[in-house]
This record gives C-alpha cells, structure tokens and sequence, in this order.
C-alpha cells in the first residue's frame, strides 16, 4: 500500500505574532538600535520614573501604610502584627530598592 506523499506532510500555518509578542519584540529591539545611535531614548524617563517611585512615593505610601498599620494594631484588629511585619518588609524594600540593585549589581 502506497502512501501520499502530500497527505503525509501537512503544512501549518506560521505562528501569527500577537500585539503582546510585538510590544516585547519592540521593547528588546528598539534600545538596542538606539544604543547604536549613542545612547537611549528611554535612559532620561526611566530614571524620572526611578526616582519617582524609590523615592517620595515609595515614601509617603510607606508613611500611610505604617500610620494605618499602627492604627489596627493599636485597636487589636486580628492579623494587626502580620500585617505590620509586611508593611515594615515592603517599606523597606520600595524605599532602599536602588541601594539594594547597587549592592547586587553595581547599578
């Protein structure tokens, strides 16, 4: 018995590339030809944003989370001590988190 040899090979389509697949394609292929140029387009508002998020509102957030937190535990709110540990971990990493990059990788 003889097979088909055009029935044995079934062609697929190509994998269609989602907007998600074009966004991170775009995201690794556009710095690197920027990079080319001499520097990054995206160097000045990354660092704003940096300094934005590692500094006054990763302060002023910790402060509100810590005045809340004190308030449950002053009030004996269940979880009140676990909730506190958490809010004294996420603080700490949000505020130091350019410290911590620093002392890992010499950013």
């Amino acid at each position: 018995m003889k097979k088909n040899p055009s029935a044995a090979r079934v062609k697929k389509p190509l994998p269609r590339l989602s907007f998600s697949g074009f966004l991170l394609l775009a995201m690794l292929v556009m710095p690197l030809a920027a990079h080319a140029q001499g520097g990054s387009p995206f160097d000045s508002g990354l660092t704003a944003m940096q300094t934005l998020f590692t500094g006054t509102v990763a302060k002023v957030t910790s402060l509100i989370a810590i005045v809340l937190g004190g308030f449950a535990f002053a009030h004996g709110e269940p979880g009140a001590k676990k909730t506190l540990a958490g809010v004294a971990a996420g603080s700490g990493i949000a505020v130091l988190a350019v410290n911590i990059l620093t002392w890992l990788w010499g950013v």
